[in-house]
């Protein structure tokens, strides 16, 4: 039988020997080690002697921890790239890890004989934050087969092992192995829980007892960035990262979260009373319920001695908080707020969202509503919040808005507006969110709707002119507005209907004000008290070609303008033609109309006779495209 113990009675050890192998056993996969004194290793966690030569460090020892030593067998399989352990061999826990408080150190005792090691293997030591946590730091050891001594494969140098079969394994943690800045707590917290409270005093934690089943490793480190939260409601400093390694589900219990936070100017009393914790998750931001964080001792002014040694900090914010009159106190800020899990927390101000303006409403299918939706910011009620950004988003519909990218924020009184919000068919949504606030999002509803208008005429009426053989004789027209479009469509009597002469003028009032525009549907200003013309859709006969010119009525110059051109549709008995409601001036689709027509003069004659028929008659009301009432 291969007597195991006899044979493991010494380690080789690797220290900052990563693509060297043993010397005793040279086709081993290489060997590797980590702690502060070499590149990419925690910079203060250090492993100490007899295991290692003795490190430089000046860091500041963290006596508040309860770390965990595994010792794993290797895989050694050279194809293995990094090596790690092997799955399939059970850990070695070689005890409970001790506190040397007096020579600023841990330590435990690895008898390599319980359970014996095998010397034809390697083995790691690493060290964990807590049972299951991160490591901090490994090193890789090798048997020897030389009796009661290990070998540093490093130097050369052989270590005794202690009664020829124990390996003190010590070392040094210091604080900031996971902080990221000078107001810090790093700590082991148990089943018996307690209160842990940061270098500066301003932030801590308590753990009723029973909320955690294992030890973990906590961390309460600030956070400088800023924004703090992902949240649209005011905040303010006071705020950290809290995190547990490993990091459970949820609490057993709700724990308490602490912070001191500045007293923010330009917040009146009463929103300070409404001043919240916000717990940050990745899609999630959640108002932690405010309850009693007596642990903190918060200073009655904002950051009273924040940059004082501790001891000096803490008397002058006692004396601070006797002479400072009770009046002038932030007697909110600095309590607490309740949670079952951990995550980033900063303090802000809970809004309310509601919706001040645009809700409801109804407009022409393609165009905009004619009041932009908004929404109002407050805290506390009647008090409005400037400065907030709220997203805007389309919802139900085929709608779309403008003014929302970047995201508007809220103006001195509290109001945030979208730019535009242009209708889909039938049911459209949109949601306004405000992250953080309570009420959030709000939606808005509204109507995208088709109008249209019809308008007759006698058959019979027109003008005859000798010149023309047929005489055009209006008998109706229809104008459709919907989709950011408006249809146009003219009919004449049977027999009327010339497309080589026919001439038609579609007189459009799209702001439904007879005193704007060209006065009147002639030249004679017919009708001028009823019909402003803002545009000309002017269409038929050979002079056009098959197109429809679009007028716009320039005042400035007394004269129509050309601003574009839309194919015509001939019929047996008239015209149509589409033309997109952005060349109107963006117009909403509500508009007054009326249609004239002359005949284009045949042969070598040149030019068109005068109007000879009117729709609706000269003195007959307009048709007009209205909104349905709602």
């Amino acid at each position: 039988m291969k007597r195991v113990v006899a044979l493991a009675s010494a380690l080789a050890v690797c220290v900052g020997c990563r693509d060297q192998h043993s010397i005793t056993s040279p086709s081993r996969p290489s060997w590797d080690f980590s702690d502060g004194t070499v590149s990419g290793g925690n910079p203060h966690f250090f492993f100490l002697p007899p295991l290692v030569r003795q490190p430089s460090f000046s860091g500041t020892f963290n006596p508040a921890l309860r770390p965990v030593v595994e010792i794993c067998q290797l895989d050694v399989d050279i194809t293995n790239s990094p090596i790690a352990c092997n799955a399939t061999v059970p850990i070695i826990n070689p005890g409970v890890v001790q506190l040397d408080l007096l020579n600023q150190l841990y330590q435990v005792n690895w008898n390599t004989l319980l359970p014996p090691i095998d010397p034809t293997k390697v083995y790691r030591v690493q060290i964990r934050v807590a049972p299951g946590g991160t490591i901090l730091g490994f090193a890789d050891v090798d048997p020897v087969l030389n009796g009661s001594e290990l070998k540093n494969v490093d130097t050369g140098e052989l270590i005794g092992l202690v009664d020829g079969r124990t390996l003190p394994i010590k070392f040094r943690i210091e604080i900031g192995v996971a902080c990221q800045t000078t107001d810090c707590f790093e700590g082991t917290v148990g089943t018996a829980g307690g209160t842990f409270i940061t270098s500066s005093g301003l932030a801590g934690t308590f753990f009723p007892p029973g909320a955690l089943s294992n030890d973990v490793f906590l961390v309460i480190d600030r956070v400088d960035a800023r924004p703090c939260v992902p949240i649209d409601v005011p905040q303010f400093p006071g705020c950290y990262r809290f995190s547990t390694d490993p990091r459970p589900g949820r609490f057993n219990v709700d724990v308490i979260v602490g912070i001191c936070a500045d007293n923010p100017t330009g917040l009146s009393h009463a929103q300070q009373d409404l001043a919240q914790i916000f717990q940050f998750d990745p899609g999630s931001v959640v108002a932690l319920p405010n309850v009693p964080a007596t642990f903190l001792a918060c200073p009655s002014a904002p950051l009273i001695g924040a940059r004082l040694p501790p001891g000096l900090r803490q008397l002058v914010r006692y004396f601070a908080s006797l002479l400072v009159p009770s009046e002038l106190r932030a007697e909110h800020l600095g309590v607490g707020g309740s949670s079952g899990s951990y995550s980033i927390f900063g303090w802000g101000l809970p809004t309310q969202l509601s919706i001040n303006a645009g809700n409801g409403q109804t407009a022409v299918s393609g165009t905009a509503v004619p009041i932009p939706p908004s929404v109002l910011l407050q805290a506390p009620a009647g008090t409005g919040i400037a400065g907030e950004a709220v997203t805007f988003t389309v919802g139900a519909g085929t709608g779309s808005i403008t003014g929302a990218d970047p995201p508007p924020v809220s103006d001195a009184n509290g109001i945030a507006t979208v730019g535009s919000w242009t209708l889909g068919d039938g049911s459209n949504t949109l949601f306004a969110a405000s992250r953080g606030a309570v009420g959030s999002p709000q939606m808005f509803t509204a109507t995208g709707v088709t109008i249209s208008a019809a308008v007759m005429d006698a058959v019979g009426d027109a003008t005859a002119d000798p010149r023309v053989l047929v005489t055009p004789d209006l008998v109706s027209a229809t104008a459709m507005a919907g989709g950011g479009s408006l249809a146009l469509s003219v009919r004449f009597a049977p027999g009327t209907f010339d497309a080589t002469a026919a001439h038609v003028f579609f007189n459009l009032d799209t702001d439904q004000n007879p005193a704007t525009g060209f006065p009147g549907v002639d030249a004679a200003h017919n009708d001028a008290a009823l019909l402003g013309s803002d545009y000309l859709v002017v269409m038929g006969s050979n002079a056009e070609s098959g197109t429809a010119k679009v007028l716009r009525w320039d005042a400035a110059s007394s004269a129509f303008m050309l601003v574009t051109t839309e194919p015509v549709t001939v019929g047996l008995a008239g015209y149509d033609v589409t033309v997109p409601l952005a060349v109107l001036g963006n117009d909403d689709g509500q508009m007054n109309f009326k249609v004239v027509v002359q005949s284009q003069l045949p042969g070598l004659q040149v030019g068109y006779t005068g109007v000879q028929d009117y729709l609706p008659d000269i003195g007959a009301a307009p048709g007009t495209l209205t909104l349905p009432a709602r």
